[in-house]
């Protein structure tokens, strides 16, 4: 499990590089809209201004999630002009058929929230 967690920190790491290249760093990722996958995560970015301070003026427009090879921590920018799926679809089908069937690793901040609400419930 450690292993796995060191994973996701490299990943988000390797995320937040090409974020900060693509955005001449002012822009960070969006923790709570990671996605997890059998292959690893796909990270949503947006100005740090919005980010911080809500102000929507500072919005990005057409920055298109990345998805991030949990194994390899390869990089791929997906895109905007169709819905995310298609993306996700078409670089799976890039995927040899056993990393579609691992157990997908939760963000440790998800995983706390899945435990809140249970224990609340």
């Amino acid at each position: 499990m450690r292993h796995r967690h060191n994973g996701l920190r490299k990943g988000r790491g390797t995320c937040n590089g090409m974020v900060d290249i693509l955005c001449e760093g002012q822009a960070g990722i969006v923790r709570e809209s990671t996605i997890a996958k059998p292959y690893g995560w796909i990270f949503f970015y947006q100005s740090k201004e919005f980010l911080d301070n809500g102000t929507a003026s500072a919005r990005l427009a057409g920055n298109a999630p990345i998805v991030v090879n949990g194994s390899t921590f390869e990089l791929r920018v997906t895109g905007t002009a169709r819905p995310l799926e298609h993306y996700l679809a078409e670089y799976e089908k890039t995927l040899p058929p056993v990393s579609l069937q691992r157990a997908p690793q939760l963000p440790t901040w998800q995983l706390d929230q899945k435990f809140a609400s249970t224990k609340a419930s």
